[in-house]
């Protein structure tokens, strides 16, 4: 039986928690190829209440495409999942990724994208990010995992980040750990959303400028990003975008 990839790990546990439903007009992405004609992996979108969309992504790269950020160590995968929300309520994206390498590696960083500012939201801050500094910190210094330094990260990358930001290094037979993470951030995102109410005003409107500013940053200097428009093409590249963004 084939490994669970990450995005049916976090699907399986949001979906426990919230009812989701498929969002059609996604079929040309759903089972992509790469420019070699191999099988490519592809994309699924769903929705519910108070979520725009829930997007999993798992993408093959055949027999390894060579990652620059990564010693030019072939990678044979990478896998999104993300959940953005109804921006009429105060709840943040949530994402995680991973790199999978040829030679067992796996590569994964998560974080919550907040479009309002935590600076001055301090009871948000006191309500939801405080309470999980334990859990923050047990995973920040877990065994399984190799934390990377913010100095290997590019400047835009720091401009975004939040507080719960974690970026790290673990192997494909501890993926487990990684699941177990996910799985603690799904929790606290079902918290807020559970309590989360319209705010009215521009607020909307706000938020969306914001993530939508953080996107075309990541657009132009993402590295994997890079990686994977070599694998799949410009066409096929700007549709996956598009779908998540």
């Amino acid at each position: 039986m084939s490994r669970k990839s990450l995005p049916e790990a976090c699907f399986e546990i949001l979906s426990q928690k919230l009812p989701l439903d498929r969002i059609p007009g996604f079929d040309d992405l759903e089972q992509v190829k790469l420019l070699s004609g191999e099988d490519g992996g592809g994309l699924k979108i769903y929705k519910g209440d108070k979520i725009n969309r829930v997007v999993m992504v798992d993408f093959k790269l055949g027999e390894g495409a060579p990652v620059p950020h990564h010693e030019n160590r072939p990678s044979v995968g990478a896998e999104i999942f993300q959940i953005r929300p109804d921006f009429t309520y105060k709840l943040p994206v949530f994402g995680i990724n991973s790199v999978i390498m040829k030679d067992g590696a796996y590569y994964f960083d998560t974080d919550f994208s907040f479009g309002f500012d935590l600076v001055r939201d301090y009871n948000f801050v006191a309500k939801y990010i405080e309470p999980i500094q334990d859990m923050y910190a047990k995973f920040s210094l877990h065994p399984d995992f190799k934390i990377i330094p913010l100095s290997e990260m590019t400047t835009w990358v720091r401009t975004y980040i939040s507080p719960l930001f974690i970026t790290a290094i673990t192997t494909v037979d501890k993926v487990q750990t990684v699941f177990d993470l996910a799985s603690e951030y799904i929790n606290l995102w079902a918290k807020m959303h559970t309590e989360a109410a319209p705010v009215a005003g521009d607020f909307k409107e706000l938020q969306q400028s914001r993530i939508q500013a953080q996107y075309a940053g990541m657009k132009n200097t993402d590295r994997m990003g890079k990686v994977l428009l070599s694998a799949f093409g410009k066409e096929t590249f700007s549709k996956f975008f598009k779908a998540m963004s």
